[in-house]
């Protein structure tokens, strides 16, 4: 019963011995455990405080009464004190809340940055919070009895529980309907009062009655976020502590086989009816510690007399008690999601009547099974959102409903413009995009969802590029971004677009490499600024036709690290592979350049590029990388193709010190600044092996004046032009270089030239930067001589 408060007495001695000190004003202490965490049961992914209960539960009942006025702090998943402006919330009845006081419930949003939202209970157990915290969930509990130590921690970091629902979509009352193509859910709060019973078991764990009770306040607070921000519905507590059990011996639910709920879920039924009254509550369930998963007992109840009150919620607390989590999201939401109308939204099984399995594999959403099914988990917990399809499924059904409570929220659906269908080649990438409006001026969250149901048997659980039906991609949470790439960015960046039979946190997408028409929802949820308001969803469905005959759509050049320089022409190739025809009929181009390695493709280097699978374009200037990376979309579609290698694209620059930049030297690692080219060939004669054209190279032509000589070079130590250089002066080792000043001096001499002369007398003085004389004799005679003038820089 005591799992998770065990060792307390080592606990607190180093709690005592290790807080931090962050000022005598906060009610909130962070703890530091390091290696003593294994020795106290605490876990390494979370973050640790101690509350000051009493201040802090001074400041929350003055919240009650001064709506919005009040700011609390709460910490986050990363260790850090997040202010929040508060609000109550009404999780109990009128009546409970006048008899319980000191169960407080409330909902906050940040103080510096309204994107951070909050719900929390707080109790004689303690404070237990859920937050989304930077589009991320993570949780705050109690971490023992007396709500002294806390733990924070993403709910991604919860440990795994194998929970297993029973609850089958054979138990729909009738088929679940045909999805429409564009759904929003109405500006209506509808609000059902809740029935829950607890077993001696889950009482026990937690206490006895008041705190169960308490924690019976937090999980409902906990699943209202969740519904509350997709649905505008919320649930309300009405029955009392007459239904939370504590003796075993004269337990009601003894005869309960919890494997087979199926055929016990009446006592449940029959006792909420005998405690609460069955026209005094409207969906009704029960809390159990024990087995791990539950059972709604059937999809589509709630409202109905004879079997509003058959679901079921266990969870194994004494085994795996210390992340309470879990319970709320994995099983309460996802077994109250079937009393409201959903069915499952994985597909690695067959459920025969539902139309709703969306999601591949375990699926990640509260209606699916991820960490239940095996080897086929996309991740180890259901994320605390809904699908699109089980937002359908549960609006349509309670909108045909009359038990709840219902009043306008004020609040305006977002509203989504038409959005068109598209044709695309099989095997190539595509990134999906829409937009939306809110007339309430609200946030807007967004993501993109697939709307095919997995109809086909036998391997049901097969996942490829190959996919006949069913989901081709995940569902990832609602974020700030309107748009999704398929597969994601970095796949495509990396040349990875497929995935057959993928594995735990795995990517789970793939495009498709066989003909197949795809459906895909942008779905867009709006956050209300405004206290206790509820939020909306909705969406609108496009075909993407995936055509057998076009594709892959491929950038073929660039496909080994490249250099360019800005200002340059260089030639891009792609692979049409039929995209310019009908059905596609992709006409224009647009390329996109990426400077940070593929992260963001934010540099448009050309648009209207005609779709004929080669391009002529310049480098424009201030696009310095060594990441650089090419993404080819289609104007008036959706397919796109990144090159497979990395471009390093780099500023102009003189780098052989003649004056002249590389991009217009005719030689640009060889020191010309005049330029000389005889044949004009774009060679310059500098670093040209047939000056004349004549096809003999210089060494075998006697018609080639072998030796060029500069008129200027500066050995100012920059290693630029520091040594006077000759070219082809190592053709001829008998040579003799002579240097004279303007009055016909001599002031260096070298036999066997080899181009080290740096500006220094035969004294071995520096000579003055000014003009000069050579005199360079190819055999050391002055015979065979070349004279001229040179002049000497720094």
């Amino acid at each position: 019963m005591k799992y998770f408060y065990k060792n307390i007495s080592l606990l607190w001695l180093l709690l005592l011995a290790s807080l931090s000190a962050q000022g005598q004003q906060s009610y909130w202490h962070k703890v530091e455990f390091d290696s003593q965490r294994s020795a106290t049961n605490l876990s390494a992914v979370a973050q640790y405080f101690t509350l000051d209960k009493d201040a802090f539960g001074r400041v929350l009942r003055g919240a009650t009464t001064a709506r919005g006025a009040t700011i609390v702090e709460i910490p986050n998943a990363d260790g850090q004190l997040i202010s929040y402006r508060i609000n109550p919330t009404q999780v109990l009845s009128d009546e409970l809340a006048q008899k319980y006081p000191s169960i407080l419930t409330f909902e906050g949003v940040g103080v510096d940055d309204d994107s951070q939202r909050i719900r929390f209970t707080f109790s004689d157990f303690g404070l237990d919070a859920i937050m989304q915290q930077n589009l991320h969930y993570a949780f705050v509990e109690a971490e023992e009895h007396g709500g002294r130590l806390y733990r924070v921690y993403y709910y991604s970091d919860a440990e795994k529980i194998p929970l297993q629902c029973e609850t089958l979509a054979a138990q729909l009352p009738q088929p679940s309907p045909t999805q429409r193509p564009t759904y929003q859910t109405k500006a209506v709060q509808r609000t059902f009062r809740i029935a829950i019973a607890c077993t001696p078991q889950y009482t026990e764990y937690f206490w006895g009655k008041d705190d169960a009770f308490a924690q019976v306040v937090n999980t409902l607070n906990r699943v209202n976020a969740v519904y509350g921000q997709q649905l505008s519905v919320a649930f309300q507590l009405v029955s009392d502590k007459n239904i939370i059990f504590d003796d075993k011996t004269n337990d009601p639910f003894s005869s309960i086989n919890y494997n087979d709920w199926d055929y016990s879920s009446g006592v449940l039924q029959q006792l909420l009816d005998e405690k609460v009254g069955n026209a005094n509550y409207d969906i009704g369930h029960l809390f159990h510690n024990g087995n791990n998963g539950g059972n709604a007992g059937c999809i589509g109840c709630v409202c109905s007399p004879d079997r509003k009150g058959q679901g079921f919620s266990s969870y194994p607390f004494a085994r795996m008690g210390r992340f309470r989590s879990a319970f709320d999201i994995d099983v309460v939401a996802h077994e109250i999601g079937h009393q409201m109308g959903a069915t499952h939204t994985f597909s690695y099984r067959r459920e025969y009547g539902s139309d709703s399995q969306m999601e591949p594999g375990s699926g990640s959403t509260i209606m699916s099974y991820a960490g239940v099914s095996g080897s086929y988990d996309l991740q180890a917990h259901n994320d605390p959102y809904f699908h699109h399809r089980s937002v359908y499924d549960i609006s349509t059904f309670i909108e045909i409903t009359s038990c709840a409570t219902e009043q306008p929220t004020h609040n305006t659906p977002p509203d989504i413009p038409d959005l068109p269908s598209y044709t695309i080649p099989k095997g190539t990438a595509y990134l999906l995009e829409g937009k939306a409006t809110d007339a309430d001026g609200d946030a807007l969250l967004y993501t993109w969802e697939q709307a095919d149901n997995r109809t086909n048997g036998g391997g049901y659980y097969y996942f490829s590029p190959l996919l006949n039906n069913g989901a081709t991609a995940r569902s990832l949470p609602p974020s700030t971004l309107p748009y999704r790439y398929i597969p994601r960015l970095s796949r495509i960046v990396a040349g990875t677009l497929t995935q057959e039979n993928p594995k735990r946190n795995d990517v789970w997408e793939t495009v498709l490499n066989k003909g197949r028409t795809l459906h895909w929802s942008f779905v867009v949820i709006d956050r209300p600024n405004a206290a206790n308001q509820m939020g909306n969803t909705a969406y609108k469905t496009i075909e993407v036709v995936v055509n057998d005959d076009a594709g892959p759509f491929v950038i073929t050049s660039q496909s080994q690290p490249t250099t360019w320089i800005m200002g340059e022409k260089v030639t891009i190739n792609w692979n049409v592979a039929g995209t310019d025809q009908a059905p596609i009929s992709a006409k224009k181009m647009k390329l996109l350049l990426s400077t940070d390695g593929g992260e963001t493709f934010s540099v448009t280097l050309t648009t209207a590029l005609p779709n004929t699978g080669k391009a002529e374009i310049e480098i424009p200037t201030g696009t310095k990388t060594t990441k650089g990376r090419l993404m080819l979309k289609a104007e008036d579609n959706i397919f796109l193709a990144v090159n497979t290698a990395t471009i390093t694209i780099k500023e102009d620059t003189d780098d052989d010190g003649d004056g002249v930049y590389s991009l217009h030297d005719n030689c640009p690692h060889t020191y010309n600044p005049d330029q000389t080219d005889t044949d004009g060939d774009g060679i310059g004669d500098a670093c040209d092996d047939d000056i004349d054209g004549d096809g003999i190279p210089n060494e075998q032509d006697n018609e080639i004046d072998q030796v060029l000589i500069p008129n200027a070079f500066t050995p100012n130590g920059d290693g630029i032009n520091d040594f006077y250089t000759i070219i082809r002066a190592e053709r001829y080792p008998h040579n003799t270089l002579y240097i004279y000043d303007t009055l016909g001096n001599e002031v260096y001499r070298a036999k066997g030239y080899k181009n080290q002369w740096n500006g220094y007398h035969t004294n071995g003085k520096r000579l003055p930067q000014g003009v000069y004389q050579y005199l360079f004799s190819t055999d050391g005679s002055k015979q065979q001589e070349k004279r001229g003038w040179l002049y000497l820089n720094y």
